[in-house]
């Protein structure tokens, strides 16, 4: 009886086991997205979303199944400038109105030594492409106040606004762009588990 039991252990030791998938959920407390584009050539204008949710689900066996399905509020758009905050919301940029969302939907992730490349469906004013982008991954860690496992992507998107249809393209006679068109989406993302 004990060599069968014996037995069984082991085989049981020496089967695939079924790898861990956790989901996370976005706290938008500690969370940015950020938006920078260039104003008359000359300063970074900054802006930051505050309404943002969504989930992060990563397999801790399986460093590549990450998967990332988040969502940004456009009127939480914030500058510290009231009118540059109404312009970047406005029907002539990203018409909150109309499309009162941004999301982002994970379709691939590859790891390699700590950085991934993520791949998904940016959609941004009514418009959905594909795009690609590098983050750091960190966690699962516990987080101390709620006790629970917790996990950080930062990353930075590179676009042209005006492949999403934000805005005309604005350059003055000398040819500097009033508004650049390229503009960065800088995310520092906490998850917390479910």
């Amino acid at each position: 009886m004990k060599a069968i039991l014996f037995s069984l252990l082991t085989i049981s030791f020496l089967l695939p086991t079924k790898s861990i998938s956790q989901t996370y959920k976005v706290d938008p407390t500690h969370t940015a997205v950020l938006m920078k584009v260039q104003r008359f050539g000359v300063v970074n204008v900054i802006g930051r979303f505050g309404d943002v949710t969504g989930t992060i689900t990563l397999d801790s066996e399986n460093s590549d199944a990450l998967d990332m399905d988040m969502r940004v509020g456009v009127e939480s758009y914030s500058a510290n400038n009231q009118g540059g905050e109404d312009s970047a919301k406005s029907r002539a940029f990203m018409d909150s109105m109309n499309f009162p969302e941004i999301t982002f939907k994970l379709s691939n992730a590859k790891e390699d030594d700590g950085t991934y490349t993520i791949t998904g469906d940016l959609t941004l004013h009514g418009v959905t492409k594909e795009v690609e982008f590098t983050a750091e991954v960190t966690g699962p860690k516990m987080d101390l106040p709620t006790r629970k496992q917790s996990i950080a992507i930062s990353g930075m998107l590179v676009i042209n606004r005006l492949d999403f249809g934000v805005g005309p393209e604005m350059t003055l006679p000398d040819g500097t762009e009033v508004i650049s068109n390229r503009t960065e989406i800088m995310m520092e993302i906490l998850g917390i588990a479910e």
